[in-house]
């Protein structure tokens, strides 16, 4: 599958006061990542929203994350993020999260999204449709892309 990988340097707004990183920025981080994987598979998630007014995107339904070393200021974090499974209407992704040279994992968590769409007699309800192939296909590429900026 398609992974990308993107180097964050735990800056201390990131941190509490103890100089120790607050975990829900890893939940920003896995959004990052899942949105950056769109766009390394060549997706535009934001133009599709433009060209179709009843496509929202790929809405999370569920996350979670699991903790086995913290993180603290000044700290360089690798995360990789790459389709772990895709279901009929919904897509799984995992995220992993090392640190240091020799890469030593500090946390993993996944996200599960849908392909989302409103209904067109009532676009206050959101239906989940299923990820269009080309798109399965293109996450679905045996590459890594470094998209650190």
């Amino acid at each position: 599958m398609l992974t990308v990988t993107q180097r964050i340097r735990v800056e201390w707004a990131h941190c509490d006061p103890a100089g120790i990183i607050f975990n829900p920025h890893y939940y920003i981080w896995m959004d990052s990542g899942t949105h950056a994987l769109l766009r390394a598979a060549g997706f535009d998630l934001v133009g599709q929203t433009y060209s179709d007014k009843l496509f929202l995107g790929c809405p999370l339904v569920a996350s979670n994350m699991a903790f086995s070393k913290p993180l603290y200021f000044g700290d360089i974090t690798v995360c990789s993020s790459r389709v772990e499974s895709f279901g009929n209407k919904s897509f799984m992704v995992a995220h992993e999260f090392r640190q240091g040279d020799n890469l030593t994992p500090v946390a993993s968590g996944n996200e599960v999204r849908v392909w989302g769409y409103a209904d067109a007699d009532d676009p206050a309800k959101l239906l989940a449709r299923a990820m269009p192939e080309e798109v399965r296909a293109m996450l679905s590429v045996e590459k890594t892309v470094n998209v650190t900026v």
